[in-house]
């Protein structure tokens, strides 16, 4: 009797599995390519030609914005300096390409002048800029988006607002045969697929500058010195090395990759204003999506995002933007540090050291009586034209951007989305209640659609809390201003709910009492006792549970987390409470312009919240409305000095100064003022 002893099935290991699908994978792929398609695959993709051509121009794509992102990745993922200036950077060295390669005739000479001519940009921000402002990443954050406001500007006065079109070497130009099959006719002839030669160029070059960059960064003595400098600075600079020298290098090869990049983007596309906008906004989602500091990851997110975009035009031409945002939302939730990332998590954040120039107590003093009652009765002592077209105008900058005040001062949440919040309120009340578009206008009463624009505003921001909350410094302002910039595009080209570039027109404030709230007077009065709700609410809840809470987790996420509080949950709390401002904001800003279009959430819009609140400070909620008051001021007469088409650069070389020279805005200035002029103590003299 012999004794058989069964063993169990192995079962296959992850490897094994992981082959598996690989087989499969690509046994698909081939047979997507070089197979006939059924007729009824056909038909769901809309053609096997469509469909391949999509994934190809996506590849591509990926390929161009790899290109861009790879410096924006080297700069700030290995060097931690902030360069949101890195868009403008793309648009100049096209430019200069352009000049040179037509100057020349030499497409080539473009390309090299382009590369070189941003190197010699890039270390001069690393001298000028950058060594300035070594650790402080808020203020490089400001200040690059200062420097691309005015070089948008400057550009925009020097080559006007055409298209210019490269004209590409006739090597690289045409189209080639791919053994790709599209068709089969009924004579048996093969038809394979003909793609540009120059967008399978752009793919190449960015796989030989990739390869170049991970092994330069990997595998050299170089890269070691300035991975080594970044983690610890003095002891490289103790090992003999110049450390100084060496950051300069980097910063020029990211500016050489931003002018190559702009030759061949421009080369491929076209070179015009606005895409310094659109491939800042590329580069922000790639290395989100991929991670910041890996160059794989920027391969990756710029796979997946030029897949997404390629695929979005052909199969949802309206909701292309939408699926790159989901794309990007569903990283986030997943993995906030980007798919091969390292991010600064907000659980990881060190305690905040309280310095003297934090938020200054707010009180009902002699001078904040003062200025109320000069609220009050300026509309006695000033025009019609002042009092709606400064004050009421002042009043709704302000009060947006006070909702971005709150959570930076108080939160140490700095967010670019406040704008888009209060332009999606402006949205819900021409969508809710009455206009004059034709278009949606569901006439709801006034005293139902303005609070429902307002929760919806509130509402959203808590959703963007979410997002972004589980981040720190630079980040969080990526990804505010990857959300804002996406509700811009999304509103541009959905005209089901957003009405597309037209927007509502139309929109008016109720007769209410037997009050015209549209005149100047009474509109007034009613921006003026909003922001003083406005203000009155963020003055009480600074001093409340809520906000001493939101302070402390601003100053030691740790501690307050020891001691019971959520402060994930604190953080979207404070992101809902200021989309309420926001909203409110938003409302009057509707029945401000009378219209809502995309242009009132545009990137430049976003931009000039962020300017209101650096501008008159940040530490004092009266900050905002200061910097509002003299964001329009300029706005309205400047125009007189510089003329309407160089106001950016007037608004932009004074934020810089006031950037560089009082962090803390006017109000800080003021307050310096105030110090020094106030009466010395003989123990103090």
């Amino acid at each position: 009797m012999s004794l058989v002893v069964s063993r169990p099935a192995e079962r296959p290991n992850a490897r094994q599995i992981a082959y598996g699908l690989s087989a499969l994978i690509g046994a698909l792929v081939l047979w997507m390519i070089f197979g006939v398609w059924p007729s009824w695959l056909d038909a769901l993709l809309l053609g096997k030609k469509a469909f391949v051509s999509a994934i190809l121009n996506g590849i591509t794509l990926a390929g161009l914005y790899f290109l861009v992102a790879s410096g924006f990745t080297l700069v700030f993922g290995l060097m931690r300096n902030v360069n949101l200036a890195h868009g403008s950077l793309y648009l100049l060295g096209a430019y200069v390409g352009y000049d040179f390669a037509h100057w020349t005739g030499s497409w080539y000479v473009g390309v090299l002048s382009g590369a070189l001519a941003l190197a010699a940009v890039g270390a001069l921000m690393q001298v000028l800029v950058f060594q300035r402002l070594a650790g402080d990443e808020l203020r490089q954050t400001l200040v690059t988006i200062g420097l691309s406001v005015v070089a948008a500007d400057l550009m925009l006065a020097v080559w006007g607002g055409k298209t210019y079109q490269f004209e590409i070497p006739g090597a690289l130009d045409g189209a080639v045969a791919l053994p790709i099959v599209t068709a089969i006719k009924a004579n048996g002839q093969v038809v394979f697929l003909h793609f540009p030669l120059y967008r399978l160029v752009v793919l190449a070059a960015s796989i030989v500058i990739g390869l170049v960059l991970w092994l330069g960064l990997n595998r050299t003595r170089v890269g070691m010195m300035i991975r080594a400098g970044v983690d610890d600075r003095t002891m490289l600079a103790v090992a003999a090395v110049n450390v100084r020298l060496l950051f300069i290098g980097v910063f020029a090869i990211g500016g050489a990759l931003a002018g190559f990049s702009g030759v061949i983007g421009g080369s491929a596309l076209s070179v015009a204003p606005g895409e310094d906008v659109r491939y800042l906004l590329a580069s922000l989602v790639v290395v989100i999506v991929g991670g910041m500091g890996s160059i794989a990851g920027a391969a990756i997110g710029a796979l997946a995002i030029g897949l997404a975009e390629q695929l979005g035009l052909v199969y949802f031409p309206t909701y292309g933007v939408v699926l790159t945002f989901a794309i990007m939302v569903a990283v986030l939730a997943l993995r906030p540090q980007g798919i091969l990332g390292n991010a600064r998590l907000r659980g990881a954040e060190p305690s905040r050291t309280v310095g003297s120039g934090d938020i200054v107590t707010a009180e009902f003093n002699p001078p904040t009586a003062g200025l109320l009652a000069a609220l009050i009765f300026l509309p006695a002592v000033a025009s019609p034209f002042l009092v709606y077209q400064i004050g009421a105008q002042s009043l709704i900058l302000g009060l947006i951007g006070l909702s971005l005040m709150v959570l930076a001062g108080y939160g140490g949440m700095v967010s670019l989305a406040q704008l888009s919040v209060a332009g999606l309120a402006a949205y819900a009340v021409a969508i809710l209640g009455p206009n004059g578009t034709g278009v949606l206008g569901l006439n709801w009463p006034w005293w139902i659609y303005a609070p429902a624009a307002i929760l919806v505003a509130g509402v959203a921001n808590a959703l963007i809390g979410v997002l972004a909350v589980r981040t720190a410094g630079i980040y969080t302002i990526m990804i505010t201003l990857a959300v804002g910039t996406a509700f811009f595009y999304l509103a541009q080209q959905n005209y089901t709910l957003f009405n597309g570039h037209s927007g509502f027109r139309g929109l008016a404030p109720p007769n209410l009492f037997g009050i015209e709230w549209r005149n100047a007077l009474p509109f007034y009065y009613l921006c003026l006792g909003v922001a003083a709700l406005g203000y009155a609410g963020v003055v009480y809840g600074a001093r409340s549970t809520f906000g001493r809470a939101l302070v402390g987790a601003r100053d030691n996420p740790r501690r307050m987390r020891a001691v019971g509080y959520s402060v994930t949950q604190l953080r979207v709390m404070a992101y809902f409470l200021v989309g309420l401002i926001a909203g409110a904001g938003g409302v009057l800003l509707a029945w401000f312009n009378g219209r809502v279009s995309p242009g009132t959430i545009g990137v430049s819009e976003l931009i000039s919240v962020l300017v209101v609140a650096v501008i008159g400070g940040m530490r004092h909620p009266i900050g905002p409305f200061v910097g509002a008051l003299l964001y329009v001021l300029l706005k309205t007469f400047a125009i007189d000095l510089v003329g309407a088409d160089r106001f950016n650069t007037l608004i932009g070389a004074i934020f810089l100064i006031i950037v560089f020279v009082s962090p803390d805005g006017l109000f800080g200035l003021w307050r310096r003022f105030a110090k020094a002029a106030a009466p010395k103590s003989l123990a103090e003299l």
